[in-house]
């Protein structure tokens, strides 16, 4: 999982299989920085881990504002209604989405070894915090468990935005309602 995988040529077999998540895979930080990008008003930044003083950022656009704006509406709405509830926290409108990749062993898929994965970022009208919790082969702790990263990774990434968001400085906001998505990064 640690080198990213790309197809040599982008054909319409590489369409349909990237659809469902075969083919190509991306590191940690690079799924972080897109999931970032995205969300950012489509804006690109190059990950770093010290800002420079007195320099504003400069980054690239990746995606429109506009499609920029509807994928936050729907990280919201995931995290509101579907497979991302375990990971809406009152007052830091958090946004998210599940995924559920089978593993490469021995050069092939792998049916019953996954990463489950969960991406959040917050708070959705202008995500300033992306988080994106992996987790590694996980087991049923009892017979008839699913194992599905909205029961696993999706909730380890809800406990780690509580305890850290008062770290961060991020106080909750309770005047917009929770079942609200956001609509606008302004």
């Amino acid at each position: 999982m640690a080198t990213p995988i790309a197809p040599r040529g982008w054909t319409q077999p590489t369409s349909i299989t990237a659809s469902f998540g075969h083919g190509f895979a991306t590191t940690p930080l690079q799924t972080a920085v897109g999931i970032g990008a995205i969300l950012n008003n489509g804006i690109f930044h190059r990950p770093t881990f010290l800002k420079k003083q007195g320099v504003a950022a400069e980054g690239r656009r990746i995606v429109s504002r506009n499609t920029s704006e509807k994928m936050r509406y729907l990280y919201r709405l995931n995290a509101i209604k579907g497979s991302g509830r375990r990971a809406n926290i009152a007052g830091f409108r958090v946004g998210g989405k599940t995924g559920t990749a089978e593993k490469v062993i021995n050069g092939k898929y792998a049916k019953h070894h996954n990463f489950n994965a969960f991406a959040a970022a917050f708070p959705m009208e202008k995500p300033k915090y992306v988080l994106l919790v992996i987790v590694d082969d996980p087991k049923a702790q009892r017979p008839g468990m699913v194992i599905t990263a909205a029961s696993n990774a999706t909730p380890v990434a809800a406990e780690i935005i509580k305890r850290t968001a008062f770290i961060l400085g991020i106080i909750p906001d309770f005047t917009q309602a929770a079942s609200i998505p956001i609509t606008s990064a302004d």
